[in-house]
């Protein structure tokens, strides 16, 4: 399978899944800590980068999405949200009350005010998303 991943990624990866230290892996690998923490390191910034990639595949394949401001009050994205689906002929499976719990507990939020911008949208198996990649992809397609 092809991955972003080196062989020592993995292996460090797989070890560390294992409770091992990284002085133990550094051992087993015939290097030193340092090695492994670089390669560990990495690794997981490549997983994140990849995590940011897929996230946005599913931004740019959803048929809603709605930006919210910094600033922005949350009761206010639900309404948006529905108006933009409706728009585009979507239903959104979610009430009200359920895209706030959602706001609550998986954006950037304080005191109902979203603390930076995010976009909100359905991806493809009509779940619930926060992306902090802000693409205005009605620019887009304008362009």
């Amino acid at each position: 399978m092809k991955t972003f991943l080196t062989e020592q990624q993995i292996k460090v990866l797989v070890l560390r899944a294992k409770g091992l230290k990284q002085s133990e892996i550094a051992k087993i690998l015939k290097t030193t800590r340092a090695n492994v923490s670089i390669l560990e390191k990495r690794a997981l910034e490549k997983i994140e980068k990849a995590k940011n990639t897929l996230l946005l595949w599913e931004q740019i394949n959803s048929k809603v999405n709605v930006n919210v401001k910094a600033g922005e009050d949350i009761f206010s994205v639900p309404e948006k949200l529905f108006k933009k689906a409706d728009e585009a002929g979507v239903k959104v499976p979610y009430s009200t009350a359920e895209i706030i719990a959602f706001l609550v507990e998986h954006a950037p939020i304080e005191n109902r005010l979203a603390k930076r911008d995010f976009v909100i949208f359905l991806d493809s198996k009509n779940r619930l998303r926060i992306s902090d990649c802000l693409i205005n992809l009605d620019e887009i397609e304008k362009k």
